[in-house]
């Protein structure tokens, strides 16, 4: 799946941490993901903002993409930590909604091909409300 400046990117694993030590079925939660994952890759859905909106890996994937990965297509494998401040993201679990404290995910980037052109993808930019969960989240990343 392409991402910005032409990047693939493809989620290898991913390990979640919720807030107050909140009482969850993780194999659940886990399995429901690698469901999702398995189906639309990169595209699946992680959580959702206090508001609805679905949050995917791959828009927080796109926090590891930097201009200095290799021209050549090679791959970099990137852990990217995300530490959100209270209930900014959300997980289901059986029709519940519990805050996610921590993410950890470790995402393969290479560059992919040019675009052959510059048309609009048709997607409407976010109001600041909706992509709250950016709002106030630590991300630190490191080269696996």
């Amino acid at each position: 799946m392409a991402l910005a400046n032409q990047v693939v990117c493809e989620t290898r694993s991913f390990k979640l941490a919720f807030q107050n030590d909140a009482s969850v079925n993780i194999g659940d939660i886990n399995d429901e993901i690698l469901d999702s994952v398995s189906k639309y890759a990169i595209k699946a859905v992680l959580g959702y903002t206090k508001k609805g909106r679905a949050v995917t890996f791959e828009e927080l994937a796109s926090n590891g993409i930097t201009e200095n990965l290799p021209a050549d297509g090679s791959e970099v494998v990137k852990v990217l930590t995300f530490d959100f401040k209270e209930e900014k993201l959300f997980v289901m679990d059986k029709q519940s909604i519990i805050p996610l404290s921590r993410l950890k995910m470790t995402v393969a980037y290479r560059r992919g091909e040019e675009p052959e052109s510059e048309e609009p993808t048709g997607e409407k930019p976010l109001d600041a409300e909706d992509d709250d969960y950016t709002a106030d989240v630590f991300v630190k990343t490191k080269e696996g």
